[in-house]
């Protein structure tokens, strides 16, 4: 990589660093907020539900925005939402101011994850985005993995709102990393005008590509079944099953390292076998993984470290199958990426939302509610695949 290529990684890495740790950082504080708030369990999932709606509502409007006006502008504006949200979350006195902060939290966010996507691409050719893409989801799980880790020190120490102040700290520091090192990205002559029409004509064209689709859906529900594990075990495995609050960062940090050690293989993985069979290799590991999951949870329906060990699997086959379909996807629209990576990160998150929100409504103090959705997730996303890669093939044969 070039020194502009390597600055910009590190911007990137800057831009989603907060989004990335305000989703895991506060789990293991669960317990503590919902005796604070005098919540239920399903309040206090709420949070992390309202927040991916808000990143849904707001990710569809940056990236057109973007595409006209350029990404600094509109990520520091985004920044400055998320900042704002995080202290009102900080300082909420009850439940309600707690949500509107979580939820200008995610409005903020969704503009994180929309144009650090779109300044990947515009920074780095399609081989060099893989490569950046690669390098990005050995650093970020990384963060993400350390961040119930530290939550849980945090909370355990110092209370749950240490959480949120570490939250706004690494917010306020992307915002002026980007206000002073983050040089615009796409070009004037590259700007389209911003103009509603072009712009819903731009979503349907994505919206009406099958093969974005099906990677979208793919992506989206190896996501929430991921987010849908974190957020069910912080209750369930301290709550019901009584593992100390000290232990069960640790535990979250080991499904956090199936996806690191993924990522650490993938590279040597493609070089030896092909995309094709690293592809089929993690589909085999994300199947096994959720079922294997699933059978736990009726063999040893209370032992949370013989539950887990099985969804490291899935995040390890998770890893290979996000890193390599992704950037799949962002190229199917190759000229309105920004369109692309937003509809593509909305849609992502309000499946989450979605998923998260249906098995918390289900939440009984059993891992049954858990283990339906993780064996729904792997249920559907084996056939979407199956007809997606068939259809390539056959594009492929027509093309030769």
């Amino acid at each position: 990589m070039c020194k502009k290529e390597i600055k910009y990684l590190f911007l990137i890495v800057a831009i989603f660093v907060a989004a990335c740790i305000e989703t895991d950082i506060y789990l293991p504080a669960f317990p503590d907020m919902m005796a604070w708030f005098s919540s239920s369990e399903g309040e206090i999932q709420g949070l992390l539900t309202w927040n991916f709606v808000g990143i849904c509502v707001s990710g569809p409007f940056y990236g057109p925005i973007s595409d006209s006006f350029g990404r600094k502008k509109p990520l520091l504006a985004a920044l400055g939402i998320f900042l704002l949200g995080s202290l009102l979350a900080l300082f909420a006195q009850n439940f309600n101011q707690m949500l509107w902060g979580r939820i200008l939290q995610g409005l903020g966010s969704g503009g994180c994850f929309t144009l650090g996507t779109a300044v990947i691409f515009d920074v780095f050719q399609k081989e060099k985005a893989v490569s950046a893409l690669n390098t990005l989801n050995t650093v970020i799980p990384l963060i993400m993995g350390a961040a119930p880790m530290i939550g849980g020190f945090l909370n355990y120490h110092y209370g749950f709102r240490s959480n949120f102040l570490t939250i706004a700290l690494f917010v306020l520091a992307s915002v002026l990393i980007c206000l002073f090192q983050f040089e615009e990205t796409h070009a004037p002559e590259k700007r389209t005008s911003f103009q509603l029409k072009s712009i819903l004509k731009d979503f349907k064209r994505v919206l009406s590509n099958l093969a974005f689709w099906q990677l979208t859906i793919v992506i989206s529900l190896l996501f929430s079944g991921y987010i849908a594990f974190l957020s069910g075990t912080a209750v369930l495995f301290v709550v019901e099953f009584k593992m100390s609050k000290a232990i069960f960062p640790f535990v979250q940090g080991a499904v956090l390292g199936g996806w690191v050690l993924g990522n650490l293989f993938l590279t040597r993985s493609l070089a030896k076998w092909g995309s094709r069979n690293v592809k089929k290799a993690g589909t085999i590991l994300c199947v096994f993984g959720g079922l294997g999951f699933a059978l736990a949870a009726l063999i040893a329906p209370t032992n949370p470290y013989f539950i887990t060990s099985w969804i490291v699997f899935y995040a390890f086959g998770a890893n290979w199958i996000i890193g390599l379909y992704f950037p799949e996807g962002m190229e199917i629209l190759p000229d309105i990426k920004g369109a692309a990576a937003s509809l593509l990160t909305s849609v992502r998150l309000l499946i989450g939302a979605t998923v998260i929100g249906l098995t918390s409504a289900l939440y009984n103090g059993t891992i049954y509610p858990l283990a339906a959705t993780i064996f729904a997730t792997v249920a559907i996303i084996l056939p979407v695949l199956i007809l997606y890669e068939r259809k390539e093939k056959q594009l492929s044969t027509y093309n030769q």
